[in-house]
């Protein structure tokens, strides 16, 4: 907008300067007008074509060069050409930015002593003011070219912290994954090799004994022992076999998170299936954290609500609270890291602030 003005300033001005004389030769003053936005448009169509392609073809520039210089050859034959030479150097002030090709549109100048004299300096002034307008140009298509770097590496950047956010939310994930299968590969370790070699060692004893029994009236009493001792070793077992990932038992983690609440009113409801999904329970488990932390440590609230509800299609969780929403003031990144996991697995992630603090979690049972 600001360049079409610049020009129909110019325009209007070279047409100011022709009016006087239009009565002179009308033939030459219509020629030359002709002649005048006939160029206007080729260059005008040549600059368009530098900003889509980033540079002018060689071509387009010669013809540019010998469009200028025959323009301004007319104008040597009659000044009536050179009223419209303020407005061709704008154009190829933007486009070739040769000084020499640009130098010639001030030849015709030689010319103008035969017209009256205000003429030459009413020229002079819009071919000032036609240099001013292409300085004005070029500085501020630079300052769009930048905008348009700095926009785009900005957008490049936020993509790029997304997808550190993403990796260290992982990390996080696997660390917390692999410090949980050390801790119960070392207390499997020792049910196996404590509580389980001395169970194997009674259950021996008490067949021992049993076989070696000659009374009556304590058979049956070693053979209840040697059962007992038994289904002892087979609930051992079936733990230490339940010591695996998918073992994670969200129901107790979300107990144990609430029971650590104190001074508060708590309402947990569970209603979950027995297999859910390791990333479906790290991500409710650390949301629920990170929720009970933004109500510790911002909320005035002294009721809270915890709900967690699988259906056919999805998994859901809901933690709200009584408190005000001027309490609410971790909104930085503990409701983006919610919102990334969230984001992960496909879900949903809404917060509330009417009638307290709520957040509403929902993920498609499919993309977990």
């Amino acid at each position: 907008m600001a360049t079409l003005s610049d020009k129909l300033i110019l325009f209007l001005g070279g047409a100011l300067l022709l009016y006087p004389h239009w009565q002179d030769n009308s033939f030459i003053h219509i020629f030359a007008l002709l002649a005048a936005v006939t160029f206007f448009c080729l260059c005008s169509y040549c600059n368009l074509e530098c900003q889509r392609l980033g540079q002018l073809p060689n071509v387009s520039r010669w013809l540019l060069a010998a469009m200028c210089l025959s323009l301004a050859g007319l104008s040597l034959v009659h000044p009536a050409f050179g009223c419209f030479l303020p407005l061709l150097f704008y154009e190829l002030a933007a486009a070739i930015r040769h000084w020499g090709i640009l130098a010639s549109c001030l030849l015709p100048f030689l010319s103008f002593r035969d017209w009256p004299g205000f003429f030459p300096f009413a020229a002079l002034l819009l071919f000032l003011l036609a240099w001013l307008f292409a300085c004005k140009t070029a500085r501020l298509l630079e300052l769009e070219r930048k905008f348009q770097f700095l926009r785009d590496s900005s957008t490049e950047y936020q993509l790029l912290l997304q997808q550190k956010n993403k990796d260290l939310i992982e990390k996080q994930d696997h660390e917390i994954h692999i410090a949980t299968l050390k801790e119960r590969n070392r207390i499997a370790r020792e049910i196996h090799d404590n509580v389980g070699h001395m169970l194997s060692r009674s259950i021996l004893q008490s067949g021992a004994l049993s076989a070696i029994n000659q009374q009556e009236n304590m058979q049956q009493p070693l053979n209840d022992l040697k059962d007992t001792l038994s289904l002892a070793m087979t609930s051992v077992r079936e733990s230490v076999h339940g010591l695996h990932d998918g073992s994670i038992d969200l129901e107790s983690a979300i107990s144990e998170l609430v029971s650590g609440l104190a001074g508060y009113q708590t309402s947990f409801a569970y209603d979950m299936g027995r297999f859910v999904p390791a990333p479906v329970k790290y991500c409710f488990i650390s949301i629920v954290k990170e929720a009970l932390s933004n109500t510790v440590r911002h909320s005035d609230a002294t009721e809270l609500t915890i709900v967690l509800r699988e259906h056919p299609s999805l998994y859901q969780l809901m933690v709200k609270d009584n408190g005000t929403a001027a309490s609410l003031g971790g909104s930085g990144m503990g409701i983006t890291n919610m919102q990334e996991r969230v984001k992960h697995l496909n879900g949903i992630l809404s917060i509330s602030t009417e009638h307290g603090f709520q957040i509403f979690v929902s993920i498609p049972r499919k993309e977990a």
